[in-house]
């Protein structure tokens, strides 16, 4: 799944934008999403909308948002609940990257 590529990602130093959106992604493919942006700096897109990641997936993601060079960040109709929106609040804290938010 998409753990392959993201070990595939890690050492890549040209990527600017992923787009995962639409796929089935789930809970475990954000969570290797989110050590790709702990990794990966260069990394400036990110659309993972439309996958049903929950709030496991955002709270991974949010994480690891104080690391990441994400300044557009696409989460729509991702199954996220209040939890979920709590997590990705503390996680934008703590960014400061971050331009354009769609949820």
């Amino acid at each position: 799944g998409v753990g392959h590529i993201v070990e595939a990602l890690e050492d890549n130093d040209t990527l600017t934008e992923l787009y995962v959106n639409s796929c089935g992604l789930s809970t475990k493919g954000a969570i290797s999403i989110s050590e790709l942006i702990k990794i990966n700096q260069t990394l400036q897109v990110l659309v993972i909308s439309q996958n049903p990641i929950g709030d496991k997936g955002i709270t991974a993601i949010a994480q690891s948002l104080h690391c990441a060079n994400i300044s557009k960040l696409y989460i729509s109709w991702c199954s996220i609940t209040d939890s979920g929106a709590v997590a990705l609040a503390a996680g934008l804290r703590k960014n400061h990257s971050i331009e354009l938010l769609s949820v």
